[in-house]
């Protein structure tokens, strides 16, 4: 009876991997080729659909922005300009002309190419922070700071902007920042753009709808201790970059100390005695660091109008740097 039932058993194993082989071979000589032509025929339908198929994935996309940050239109290109510069010149004190320049350039709806120009602590840095702050897509925000120790060559540097300019999206606008860029970088902003306009999935124009948008901001540092005369000749190569509007924030004197003085004891709500304004002024090096030392010294002398509590909640929701 056990060897009936091994050989029984025997058999039934043999009877199962011949069946396993012929269904194998029927799949490999049958289905596979079938499998062959539907997927060849899906790739020739997508490739000569791929205009249809990408219009579909940026509706999609539209819609489901909108249900996910609860607005509709969401993904609308039109950016709230007035809103927008009415929070940043609240913060930013004395450089309206720039401002004017920069609300002027954002209007634009085509690639843009922005270049902030000036000196330390004159402003730009903070019109940036005050811009995000506003932004009305924060996601297609990216941001690279030039004197990042990681980008000390130049493969490095267009890896990041090749990194940058290949994650854009089509809801909304993109907004690429670089920042801390010198007067010897000139050479790779121009580059920049190139690169970029090269990208044939990016508007060229306001009327290429269904195109990326593109916006980059750069923000160049311009020695202040330079010679006037020198200084106005590198001003003056900057604004020889024809794809680029240059925004240029003027230079601060003792008046536009003393605005920043009184600017940051108002935003702090902190009281400063006369003597103290008149010390700031008279000891700050408004050439070399412009406002951006205010605030600490600020925070030094000023005396408190409200109670430890109230001052430290107050604080919470106010930028940690100067302009």
């Amino acid at each position: 009876m056990r060897r009936l039932f091994l050989a029984e058993k025997s058999n039934s194993l043999d009877r199962r991997k011949d069946f396993k082989q012929k269904l194998w071979s029927y799949f490999i000589y049958s289905l596979m080729p079938l499998l062959v032509v539907i997927v060849f025929s899906s790739l020739m339908t997508y490739s000569q659909n791929t205009e249809v198929f990408t219009k579909v994935m940026q509706r999609y996309t539209t819609q489901y922005q909108a249900t996910v940050h609860n607005k509709l239109n969401y993904c609308d290109r039109t950016m709230p300009l007035h809103d927008m510069f009415e929070h940043i010149q609240g913060a930013v004190i004395n450089q309206e002309l720039a401002l004017k320049q920069l609300e002027q350039a954002l209007a634009n709806y085509s690639f843009q190419s922005i270049a902030l120009v000036g000196t330390s602590g004159v402003g730009k840095t903070l019109t940036i922070r005050k811009l995000l702050e506003k932004y009305p897509w924060p996601e297609n925000v990216q941001t690279i700071a030039w004197n990042d120790y990681k980008l000390i060559d130049n493969d490095a540097r267009y890896k990041a902007v090749w990194k940058t300019l290949g994650n854009l999206a089509h809801c909304g606008r993109n907004l690429i920042i670089i920042d801390n860029m010198a007067m010897c970088d000139l050479e790779y902003m121009t580059s920049i753009n190139s690169m970029a306009q090269s990208n044939s999935d990016l508007a060229s124009s306001a009327n290429d709808f269904d195109k990326k948008h593109l916006t980059i901001i750069y923000v160049f540092n311009v020695n202040s201790m330079l010679p006037e005369e020198l200084y106005r000749e590198q001003l003056k190569m900057l604004k020889q970059v024809e794809t680029t509007a240059m925004i240029v924030y003027r230079m601060f004197g003792t008046n536009d100390l003393e605005a920043c003085v009184r600017h940051e004891s108002r935003l702090l709500h902190l009281k400063l005695d006369e003597r103290h304004i008149e010390d700031m002024v008279n000891t700050i090096d408004v050439k070399i660091s412009g406002c951006k030392t205010v605030r600490s010294k600020v925070l030094v002398l000023g005396h408190p109008l409200m109670t430890e509590e109230e001052m430290h909640n107050k604080l919470k929701f106010i930028p940690a740097e100067g302009p």
